[in-house]
């Protein structure tokens, strides 16, 4: 059909500016905005098929999602007569294509760094172009590069349906730009753009391509198999330096690729800076002034310990002697010959830039099962935390999207996946990156191991047995159960043994304070009610080289164990001294894998929470009390008292605790041993709401806030549930309830009348949660991940009603001030918001959005880290009182030598 002069919806084509494997692109005039775009459409022989179109409108979901100067905006997308088309800027200039070989090196350079911010930027939303290439890259007349043509992209938390466009197992991308990843098929994430990144910046630079098989079959050999010549060997100008920069991007090993094109943009920056005449001149007058990754620092105890670092750019003497070290040092990392005389290799990895290990809960870190890799949790200077995995043959490790609060990973036995808990479930995600699975239920996840049968056990909570899943999630069984006798309250740490079959766990008791009635119990899948006592610990427990590992009194202690016969055969001794242990969740922060390499913290575990006022403008005022282990914070309503959750090392539990701020004078409110949580008071200050699991899970129970007389129960089901907010008439107390993996997280209220009557407020497939009714009891505003993360939205009570979204940045944990005219919530990166709401019978208006506090939170889940005094002056807040640094992580290679030397000589 001819389209040249036809108008379509407002846009009136004026001539074709070319055609692709995805699409015709016209140039065209917008009559209503008077202004010339791009309109791009499926080509007439593929406009019938309905996967074109998906992945024709996925390229627009994609780019839409992007806003960069290096970056071709999206106006639209629209529909007319069953075609599809996309709105774009129209970019007047050559495509890469067009203008390379008429460009200097300098020039080069310059186009190299604008395609890296634009694809560091998509990165940094989760989008993967995955057709980088120079037919895709426009150079504009003013000199700005922006990228084109997302219609391969792959947003990494998208849909099921999507993903299904972009399977794995597909060949997607051009010969000649595609990376080895997608050669063969595999699964591809943002490392498979910097490889075609680096074929397209060494085609820049020398005029050729790194691999030029003479057919495809050829060429796709030499992509996966043969490595690219230095670019000296096409240009010899060329700088050894800038060679290492662009031949790291063309890495086979997406571990030892450069993991981010926002680094790679820093090191062409450095470089440009550094090159010419002025740098000739500094280095011969000064010499080369070189940041080593490799500090040396103690081998077995003499030797210097090995720092790995961020990448700095070297001369090439100083890249060999580099190059042997690492060599020499993987060597006796992943090639462990049979000899016992190997040295001991001890080294430190510290935490990302202006990040910081979590450690609160025992450490959040795992090594994978063949050492190579290590995945943490690190936190940044907004408190914001998330999954990172590195290479341990790399200088830098990559966040991986969609994991923001997660806690205690553990990997599958091929080292693809990575199980995590986060949001109240339990998790999975590819360790090169990709979409989050859910996988089951998990309020405060303590533990989980994976076995080759893709059998997951986990502890989902602080007061369950080992329970068992599948790795592609489905129906939850519970294989432990408590001895009574001993008083066991919790099943909690699972590891697998080396058969799949029989697994560790640690059986946690409430006899003492101390721990010393605590067990290891070994158990089978085959039959988990029958249990063995193995050795008295109070810790996790892994198994590596021979071994298991376990923490007593801060020493990390090695007892051999025949796994075989499933049976100890030494004493234990130690192997590292103040290793970290959090006594609250019986956690010490080590991890090994099963061929010998070893991870932990020194130090002692962080100083916990301290309770601290501030004023609106974000100044702190005065602490509450000493530091402790809080959780919960809820303010009376006149504000002379303040409840909380505390955790108690001798009964080892967290229960309610009180406190009157001018008396200073703390009071416990909950005596019963099992956990109490989540304090809400009732409007005229004399009851308190709370939830307890002295049932077996959350129920909702009151008391009065004088502690005088015995609870009450209000709401008992077999769903977890926890209260968020009473009625300011005291009639009706709201809570969370978390019905399991349909509904997730709903919206419930339960009537304070001798009928105690339950009933839902919100029900969907998305998690709402932190339910709060306004002080006219008009409005509910409570947080939902509908839109993929957190919000604060608000709702007419009881409805029905629209809905408005008050927060833009991320919400959670709202609440109203006194009056009803301001909301405050937290952000996602964890500043304290105010909202200015006005309200009327049927009317809901938002007004402006202000940041008060930027303070360092303890963001647990669920449970409230701040409270506000009604008239919204002053704030009471959960602040952390550990420092944003963090000791590094310990690494020990062949950390069994000494105790095998030690063995045969006695």
């Amino acid at each position: 059909m001819e389209m040249i002069g036809r108008t379509i919806s407002h846009y009136k084509i004026l001539e074709k500016l070319g055609e692709g494997g995805m699409g015709v692109v016209y140039k065209a005039k917008d009559i209503k905005l008077d202004r010339f775009v791009a309109l791009k459409f499926l080509p007439p022989h593929t406009n019938s098929s309905g996967q074109d179109k998906a992945r024709f409108i996925q390229e627009a979901k994609a780019a839409a999602t992007l806003n960069h100067p290096n970056i071709c905006t999206i106006h639209d997308i629209q529909v007319d007569d069953g075609q599809v088309f996309i709105v774009m800027e129209l970019i007047e200039g050559e495509t890469l294509k067009e203008k390379s070989g008429n460009l200097s090196i300098k020039q080069a350079i310059d186009i190299a760094i604008q395609i890296a911010d634009g694809l560091a930027a998509a990165h940094e939303k989760g989008v993967v172009h995955r057709d980088i290439k120079p037919e895709n890259i426009m150079i504009r007349k003013d000199g700005i590069v922006q990228i084109m043509d997302f219609g391969l992209a792959k947003l990494r938390a998208a849909e099921s349906r999507i993903n299904r466009l972009t399977k794995e197992g597909s060949t997607v991308g051009t010969a000649g730009y595609m990376s080895p990843e997608q050669v063969q098929g595999q699964d591809t994430d943002h490392r498979s753009d910097i490889f075609s990144y680096g074929v397209v910046v060494y085609e820049m630079i020398t005029g050729q391509l790194p691999f030029r098989g003479v057919h495809d079959t050829a060429l796709a050999y030499e992509i996966v198999n043969v490595d690219p010549p230095p670019m000296a060997s096409a240009k010899p100008e060329i700088d050894p330096a800038l060679d290492a920069i662009v031949l790291e991007c063309l890495e086979k090993d997406v571990y030892e690729r450069a993991q981010s094109l926002k680094q790679v943009a820093v090191d062409l920056r450095r470089y440009k800076r550094e090159s010419g005449k002025q740098r000739a001149s500094r280095i011969t007058a000064a010499g080369p002034r070189v940041r080593s990754p490799l500090a040396v620092s103690s081998v077995d105890g003499k030797s210097p310990e090995i720092k790995l670092s961020r990448r700095y750019i070297y001369p090439p003497w100083i890249i060999a002697s580099i190059f042997i070290v690492i060599s020499i040092v993987l060597g006796i990392l992943y090639f462990r010959p049979s000899s016992q005389e190997l040295q001991v290799i001890r080294s430190s990895i510290l935490a990302p830039e202006r990040s910081s290990f979590f450690m609160h809960g025992g450490g959040h870190l795992a090594l994978s099962p063949d050492g190579r890799i290590l995945t943490f949790i690190a936190r940044d200077s907004a408190g914001k935390s998330a999954l990172w995995v590195r290479s341990l043959s790399s200088f830098a490790g990559q966040p991986l999207i969609g994991t923001e609060g997660a806690e205690y990973p553990f990997w599958s036995p091929d080292g693809r996946f990575i199980g995590f808990f986060a949001d109240g479930k339990m998790k999975k995600v590819e360790a090169s990156g990709g979409p989050v699975q859910i996988l089951a239920d998990a309020a405060s996840g303590r533990g989980g191991t994976w076995n080759r049968a893709d059998v997951i056990l986990f502890a989902p909570n602080a007061a369950s047995g080992i329970c068992q899943t599948s790795a592609s999630g489905g129906p939850v069984k519970t294989l432990t159960k408590f001895d009574s006798l001993r008083r066991e309250d919790s099943h909690r740490w699972p590891f697998f043994l080396p058969d799949g079959r029989h697994f560790l766990f640690l059986g946690r008791t409430t006899k003492t304070g101390a721990g010393d009635q605590d067990l290891i119990y070994l158990a089978s899948l085959d039959s988990a009610e029958k249990t063995t006592t193995i050795l008295p610990a109070s810790s996790n427990i892994t198994y590596s080289a021979g071994y298991l590992l376990f923490v007593r009194e801060q020493s990390l202690m090695a007892q051999a164990f025949d796994a075989a016969h499933l049976r100890l055969t030494g004493d234990a001794v130690p192997v590292a001294e103040h290793v970290q242990y959090d006594p609250s969740v019986n956690k010490a922060i080590f991890s090994s894998s099963e061929n010998g390499m070893l991870v932990y913290q020194t130090g002692i575990a962080g100083g916990g929470r301290q309770l601290a006022w501030f004023d609106r403008g974000g100044k702190r005022l005065v602490d509450v009390g000493k530091a402790g282990d809080y959780l919960d914070v809820r303010l009376s309503p006149d504000s002379r008292r303040v409840a909380v959750a505390l955790f108690e090392p001798q009964s080892r539990n967290y229960d309610i605790w009180l406190y009157e701020f001018q008396s200073d004078v703390w009071s416990r409110f909950t005596f019963d041993p099992a956990l109490e949580r989540f304090p809400v008071w009732s409007p005229d200050g004399s009851r308190i709401a709370f939830a307890s699991s002295r049932y077996g899970h959350l129920d909702i129970f009151q008391k009065s806030s004088s502690g005088a007389g015995s609870e009450e129960l209000l709401f008992e089901s077999t769903d977890g549930k926890f209260p968020t907010g009473w009625s300011s008439d005291g009639t009706m107390l709201l809570f969370t309830s978390r019905a399991g993996l349909k509904t997730k997280d709903d919206l419930w209220a339960v009537s304070i009348s001798k009928e105690r009557k339950a009933f839902p407020l919100l029900q969907t497939e998305f998690n709402e949660s932190g339910g709060v009714l306004s002080p006219d009891r008009k409005w509910i505003a409570y947080q939902s991940d509908e839109s993929g993360t957190n919000q604060v939205y608000v709702r007419p009570y009881p409805g029905p009603g629209g809905k408005w979204q008050i927060s833009t940045t991320g919400g959670t944990r709202p609440h109203w001030r006194g009056d009803g005219k301001e909301i405050f919530y937290l952000s996602e990166d964890g500043r304290l918001m105010a909202v200015e709401v006005k309200t009327s019978s049927s009317a809901f208006e938002v007004g402006q959005v202000q940041a008060l506090l930027a303070v360092n939170l303890f963001m647990n889940i669920d449970g409230s880290a701040y409270d506000v005094t009604p008239d919204g002056r002053r704030f009471l807040l959960n602040t952390l009182v550990e420092d944003i640094t963090s000791p590094p992580i310990m690494f020990v290679s062949n950390w069994d030598g000494e105790l095998k030397k030690k063995r045969r000589t006695d």
